[in-house]
């Protein structure tokens, strides 16, 4: 017995090293070019990294507003990453996230009904319009051929338009000053509730954890985990193995949609609680999970680590602007850095691959 739990932890133990072990390489690699950057302005990298880490890590309130703020990002890589391990190159989790938002909102404000009835109505609605509006790339890829890529950025712009439109005329609130375009607050009712007397820290954070464990779940525990994550690696052998290919993107696309959505009803359902123009693109949510999936490989758990780091940057790096008068670019360096060194890695990954199957082909021509 004793043997099997430590059997089990070591196994354990190996899992957590590969999930975290390229985020962690990739974040010294973004300090060490930070430090640099740090030393050109004429301030101590020590000190300067001492007190980023201080007042977005080691302090009670500040560790809570970096959670806060990581809730919605590290539901967005969540949503990159259910896509891109299948081999779909899905850009437009902004556009998605946005899309089922707005839905979830006008649904909590406008639907008649019990306050707790509707607000659970609103998820779902949220989520339904997330993966719609997820799946038109996706068709229009399965009909048409178009790239995917493209679609799904263009598709961004769309719905952030779409969604100023409704919050700047029909859905605005009115009882304001009007100079600030945004929907009346939801019900009281309808918010998630505070995890912290002293802070915005609220149970979006368990939602996020939720979607991290069922990413987990989904990648290494079931048959659609592992289809998907064939067809990304290699679309010919998935299909030779009898994996339709088509469903699989649909059902993916519409996941990750979905998943997208639930970022931004955690921002107004437990931070906001109305729908403000603009207040998830100008915050980059959907852009930093983009980063948090690259840099941990898509590993659900590193991800969710690695997410959490990111907002720590962007907390911390707001502190030092303000008590040292370091550029907040700083933050912004080290993050494109790590991102940068991830990329590079990346390339060499895909030209191996490419190497591979052309060594694969001519050996079949020899043959």
């Amino acid at each position: 017995m004793k043997q099997s739990h430590n059997a089990g932890a070591r196994e354990f133990g190996l899992r957590l090293w590969r999930a975290l072990r390229q985020p962690l390489i990739a974040v010294l690699f973004g300090l060490l070019v930070g430090a640099l950057v740090i030393l050109a302005c004429g301030q101590n990298p020590a000190a300067v990294y001492l007190e980023m880490f201080d007042k977005s890590f080691f302090k009670p309130y500040y560790l809570f507003s970096t959670l806060t703020r990581a809730t919605p990002i590290i539901i967005c890589s969540m949503a990159t990453s259910m896509a891109w391990r299948a081999g779909y190159i899905n850009i437009g989790v902004e556009g998605q996230m946005v899309t089922g938002t707005l839905v979830a909102t006008v649904v909590a404000l406008y639907v008649p009904g019990p306050p707790v009835l509707i607000g659970l109505l609103a998820w779902i609605a949220g989520m339904a319009a997330g993966a719609l509006y997820a799946l038109l790339p996706a068709v229009l890829t399965w009909k048409f051929q178009v790239s995917m890529v493209i679609t799904t950025l263009m598709l961004n712009y769309v719905a952030n338009n779409i969604a100023s439109y409704f919050v700047t005329y029909p859905l605005k609130d009115t009882s304001g000053d009007g100079l600030s375009f945004h929907t009346p607050e939801i019900h009281e009712v309808m918010r998630l509730p505070r995890l912290s007397s002293s802070s915005t820290f609220n149970a979006g954070f368990l939602l996020a954890v939720a979607v991290m464990l069922l990413m987990v779940f989904i990648t290494r525990k079931t048959v659609f985990g592992y289809e998907s994550k064939m067809g990304g690696f290699n679309p010919s052998f998935a299909r030779y193995g009898g994996t339709k290919q088509v469903k699989v993107m649909m059902i993916t696309m519409a996941l990750s949609g979905a998943i997208a959505s639930l970022a931004g009803s955690a921002e107004v359902f437990g931070l906001k609680y109305r729908y403000s123009d603009g207040m998830l693109s100008s915050t980059s949510y959907a852009w930093t999970g983009l980063m948090a999936a690259l840099i941990a490989d898509l590993d659900p758990i590193g991800m969710f680590f690695v997410s959490i780091f990111l907002s720590g940057l962007q907390i911390g790096g707001s502190a030092i602007q303000r008590s040292l008068g370091i550029p907040l670019e700083i933050a912004t360096i080290i993050q494109c850095c790590i991102t940068l060194f991830v990329s590079v890695k990346l390339v060499f990954k895909i030209r191996k691959k490419k190497a591979s199957k052309e060594e694969v082909k001519e050996g079949g021509v020899k043959a």
